[in-house]
């Protein structure tokens, strides 16, 4: 089975945290490939970061997707990201925030997620609500350390997430807690030890959902909201990806 991870943003360094917990995670046959964003930010926090890390993305897609049997958007963000991209894919496509959310759902009644902060909590906020489980997460905790000091102090990271993770269980009554960014991957494992309730990795999550998937054999959906589009010409798209949009 080979998979396709894109990061949707410019940063090799969180590609390469999140292709390292995607890799450990897969399973013994499973390829991972790694793709990082041709253009747009370094990451992703506000809106308009987001539309255009949401183009990069289809780019992204349309250069590296064949050969795959599934793809994997390193994204929490979903609603901002992912949706036209699994519109086009013609495999299956999961975006980690989605799959991490997913993943919570089935261990506890009730989750509590790890957030970057302002101005992402409030896309993190659209993208619990896109999932249908708004009224299981029952608090967004956020972290206050950018992604780069969280991928570059992890002690202080990880202090700071434990004692966010055990107010969560204690005061907000949490039965999960899943950490809200790709540069919190690796955390999970570095910190279950000191939460009492399971911490869920979206990426790893992720791969494991994609690989059921695969397994499954489900096919592209050619009817409902993520059948492909008409594949209308457009003016100044890349080629490949306006192939993509055609379905070539």
């Amino acid at each position: 089975m080979r998979i396709l991870f894109i990061n949707p943003n410019t940063s090799q360094a969180m590609a390469e945290v999140m292709a390292t917990e995607a890799r450990r995670i897969a399973a013994a046959g499973t390829v991972i490939d790694v793709c990082s964003a041709p253009f747009g930010s370094a990451y992703i926090s506000t809106r308009g970061e987001a539309a255009v890390a949401g183009h990069a993305l289809l780019t992204a897609l349309a250069q590296n997707y064949d050969g795959h049997d599934a793809v994997i958007v390193g994204a929490f963000i979903v609603p901002a990201v992912t949706a036209a991209a699994k519109e086009l894919c013609p495999v299956p496509l999961i975006a980690t925030g989605e799959a991490g959310l997913a993943a919570a759902s089935l261990v506890g009644q009730s989750m509590a997620i790890l957030s970057i902060g302002d101005p992402a909590r409030r896309m993190t906020e659209e993208t619990v609500a896109a999932t249908g489980l708004a009224a299981r997460v029952v608090s967004i905790r956020d972290i206050g350390l950018t992604g780069t000091e969280l991928t570059e102090d992890q002690p202080r990271a990880d202090a700071t997430a434990v004692a966010l993770a055990q107010a969560a269980v204690t005061e907000d009554r949490a039965d999960a807690i899943v950490l809200g960014a790709g540069s919190m991957e690796g955390m999970a494992r570095r910190i279950q030890p000191q939460v009492p309730v399971p911490v869920i990795s979206p990426v790893g999550a992720a791969v494991c959902m994609a690989e059921m998937l695969v397994r499954l054999g489900l096919p592209k959906a050619t009817a409902g909201s993520y059948a492909r589009a008409s594949g209308v010409e457009m003016t100044g798209v890349d080629p490949v990806l306006m192939r993509l949009m055609r379905g070539d």
